[in-house]
Protein backbone atom coordinates (compact mmCIF):
# COMPACT_ATOMS: atom_id res chain seq x y z
CA UNK A 1 0.00 0.00 0.00
CA UNK A 2 1.22 3.48 -0.68
CA UNK A 3 0.14 6.48 1.32
CA UNK A 4 0.53 10.41 0.82
CA UNK A 5 -0.67 13.13 2.52
CA UNK A 6 -1.48 16.60 1.88
CA UNK A 7 -1.28 18.99 4.21
CA UNK A 8 -3.97 21.26 3.18
CA UNK A 9 -4.93 23.57 6.00
CA UNK A 10 -2.48 24.49 9.20
CA UNK A 11 -3.09 27.60 10.07
CA UNK A 12 -4.70 30.05 12.62
CA UNK A 13 -6.71 32.84 11.55
CA UNK A 14 -8.91 35.68 12.35
CA UNK A 15 -12.67 34.47 12.47
CA UNK A 16 -14.00 35.84 9.74
CA UNK A 17 -11.11 34.44 7.44
CA UNK A 18 -11.39 31.12 9.18
CA UNK A 19 -15.48 31.39 8.11
CA UNK A 20 -14.30 32.22 4.80
CA UNK A 21 -12.14 29.54 3.86
CA UNK A 22 -14.60 26.82 5.72
CA UNK A 23 -17.11 27.82 3.39
CA UNK A 24 -15.23 27.96 0.23
CA UNK A 25 -14.16 24.13 0.93
CA UNK A 26 -18.08 23.27 1.74
CA UNK A 27 -19.09 24.75 -1.46
CA UNK A 28 -16.96 23.37 -3.36
CA UNK A 29 -17.69 20.10 -2.27
CA UNK A 30 -21.58 20.63 -2.62
CA UNK A 31 -20.56 22.06 -6.30
CA UNK A 32 -18.41 18.91 -7.36
CA UNK A 33 -21.11 16.57 -5.78
CA UNK A 34 -23.87 18.18 -7.65
CA UNK A 35 -21.78 18.09 -11.22
CA UNK A 36 -21.27 14.24 -10.03
CA UNK A 37 -25.49 13.88 -9.60
CA UNK A 38 -26.19 15.92 -12.93
CA UNK A 39 -23.85 13.05 -14.76
CA UNK A 40 -24.96 10.13 -13.49
CA UNK A 41 -27.52 8.03 -15.60
CA UNK A 42 -30.91 8.04 -14.40
CA UNK A 43 -30.73 4.47 -13.75
CA UNK A 44 -28.31 4.70 -11.37
CA UNK A 45 -30.84 6.09 -8.45
CA UNK A 46 -28.91 4.31 -5.53
CA UNK A 47 -26.03 6.37 -5.92
CA UNK A 48 -27.68 9.38 -6.94
CA UNK A 49 -30.33 8.95 -3.70
CA UNK A 50 -26.24 8.49 -1.60
CA UNK A 51 -24.57 11.69 -2.89
CA UNK A 52 -28.33 13.69 -2.77
CA UNK A 53 -28.03 12.83 1.11
CA UNK A 54 -24.48 13.42 1.12
CA UNK A 55 -25.73 16.86 0.21
CA UNK A 56 -27.83 17.58 2.58
CA UNK A 57 -25.37 16.30 5.54
CA UNK A 58 -22.69 19.31 4.11
CA UNK A 59 -25.80 21.61 4.32
CA UNK A 60 -26.35 20.78 7.58
CA UNK A 61 -22.96 20.87 8.60
CA UNK A 62 -22.19 24.36 6.94
CA UNK A 63 -25.56 25.77 9.21
CA UNK A 64 -23.93 24.21 12.36
CA UNK A 65 -20.39 25.73 11.24
CA UNK A 66 -22.40 29.11 10.91
CA UNK A 67 -24.37 29.14 14.49
CA UNK A 68 -20.70 27.72 16.00
CA UNK A 69 -18.90 30.71 14.59
CA UNK A 70 -21.91 33.25 15.29
CA UNK A 71 -21.42 32.83 19.28
CA UNK A 72 -17.50 34.50 18.61
CA UNK A 73 -18.18 37.70 16.32
CA UNK A 74 -17.60 40.54 18.04
CA UNK A 75 -15.23 39.05 19.97
CA UNK A 76 -11.37 39.03 19.87
CA UNK A 77 -10.45 35.56 19.07
CA UNK A 78 -8.53 33.30 16.62
CA UNK A 79 -9.55 30.55 14.84
CA UNK A 80 -6.66 27.55 14.36
CA UNK A 81 -7.93 25.26 12.03
CA UNK A 82 -5.78 22.15 10.86
CA UNK A 83 -6.55 19.56 8.07
CA UNK A 84 -4.59 16.77 6.18
CA UNK A 85 -5.79 14.54 3.51
CA UNK A 86 -4.46 11.25 3.86
CA UNK A 87 -4.44 9.05 0.45
CA UNK A 88 -4.03 5.54 0.86
CA UNK A 89 -3.70 3.17 -2.37
CA UNK A 90 -3.83 -0.31 -2.40
CA UNK A 91 -3.41 -3.10 -5.17
CA UNK A 92 -6.90 -4.84 -5.63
Amino acid sequence: MSVHKIRLIDHTYDLETAQQLLKKFIDAKIAFINERIEAINSDQQAEIDLLTSRLKELKAEQRTLDIFMEDFEGEHVEAEIGSTIVISIKNL
